[in-house]
């Protein structure tokens, strides 16, 4: 199944007092030399200003990357624009994590989504993703997000 309005995001494991906007020079490069495989690399914004917000964020025609403080966990947040397999979603989001060069908590991620319609069951995305999956409690009118934890 091709989705989109679905997000991954992938936590740093060391994320003590960092500077957002350091990441700003690294996106303008990954623009530069159009660094990630498969997108479009538009446009930088700057949202670090935001509490626990979208931190910096990178537009993408096929996606947007952002270094997110969502919940007070500094991560690479990477949310689909465009069709694509669930599969394909956590590849882009792990291919620029490893563009990063950042340390992960390998263990564990998230799965997110902004269609509830179309929200792929915790079976599926177990299958698309190689874990061990549980829904997120929270909010029921918050957006459906999955744990996708990892041996």
């Amino acid at each position: 199944m091709n989705l989109y309005k679905f997000g991954v995001k992938l936590f740093f494991a060391n994320s003590q007092d960092r500077d957002l906007t350091e990441f700003i020079p690294v996106f303008h490069g990954w623009i530069q030399r159009q660094a990630l495989p498969g997108h479009l690399l538009i446009d930088v914004h700057d949202y670090s200003h935001v509490h626990h917000g979208p931190g910096i964020l990178l537009v993408a025609h096929e996606a947007n990357l952002s270094i997110d403080e969502a919940e007070g966990r500094l991560g690479l947040a990477y949310i689909r624009k465009q069709p694509a397999t669930l599969h394909k979603t956590v590849e882009a989001a792990q291919q620029a994590a490893k563009l990063l060069a950042e340390p992960l908590d390998a263990g564990m991620f998230e799965v997110f989504s902004n269609d509830r319609l179309l929200t792929p069951s915790a079976a599926e995305i177990a299958e698309a993703t190689g874990g061990k999956v549980t829904q997120k409690p929270g909010d029921p009118r918050g957006r459906l997000t999955f744990v996708v934890r990892r041996p």
